[in-house]
């Protein structure tokens, strides 16, 4: 059932896993305080966050053919997006999310911005929506992917991170980030609010060893994942096909 008919359906239930960021409410505050917040959990802020994954990349992509391809996996708003197709650096970035209300103000921010194919020059920019875990793209397709502050909003993370690996260049990178689990907890705990399973809007993770062994059974070799906590709870994993 399509998320706007959700609600007029007597008979089922909110579910926030899924439902949360298809909400039009979600997708306007995310650049209007939402994000901003994440800096309470460590995340360094956008622009730092830009020069670490563009930092990664550039082995990859520098070397590629004169077809790069980068996607922004759950890319939201499009913060990241724009950043990376402002750059230069690739021929084509591409924005994915589940949400077509995130996308809808990613396209508005993209044109308020204007990143026209004009200001863009060589740098093909495109959005589409899909699902994380069926990801519509070719095998071995993708030079470098991004997923910033997305994967605790997975419903099935295993699948994800599987179909990354699966369109992930051989010598691709996937840059992420994510939460530790006592971000929400502290938050909960805040608030007073006992959360129950089905009420829970995101994935729970205990450690960067679980976190480590979900890429590992991907497919990406140990030696080529690193995982690291900046402040509080904020995750960074680095790992190449």
């Amino acid at each position: 059932v399509p998320p706007p008919l959700r609600s007029l359906l007597p008979n089922e239930e909110y579910i926030p896993m899924r439902d949360l960021f298809t909400s039009p409410a979600v997708s306007f505050a995310y650049e209007r305080g939402w994000r901003q917040g994440f800096a309470a959990a460590g995340f360094p802020g956008i622009d730092a966050e830009y020069q670490l994954v563009k930092e990664y990349f550039e082995p990859n992509t520098a070397t590629s053919s004169d077809s790069t391809v980068v996607v922004d996996m759950s890319c939201a708003t499009g913060l990241m997006t724009r950043r990376l197709a402002q750059s230069g650096d690739y021929n084509r970035v591409i924005g994915c999310d589940y949400s077509e209300s995130m996308l809808y103000e990613a396209r508005k921010r993209i044109n308020q911005a204007g990143l026209t194919k004009a200001k863009l020059g060589r740098t093909q920019l495109d959005l589409v929506r899909l699902d994380v875990a069926q990801i519509s793209m070719q095998d071995e397709s993708v030079d470098a992917l991004h997923a910033g502050a997305a994967m605790h909003c997975w419903p099935d993370v295993q699948a994800g991170l599987n179909e990354i690996y699966r369109v992930l260049r051989p010598g691709g990178r996937y840059f992420a980030s994510t939460f530790l689990s006592e971000y929400f907890q502290t938050l909960q705990a805040a608030e007073r609010e006992e959360i129950t399973a089905q009420m829970q809007a995101f994935q729970y993770f205990e450690s960067t060893d679980k976190l480590k062994e979900m890429l590992l059974k991907a497919g990406f070799e140990e030696d080529k994942v690193t995982v690291d906590v900046l402040g509080r709870a904020c995750v960074i994993m680095k790992c190449e096909k």
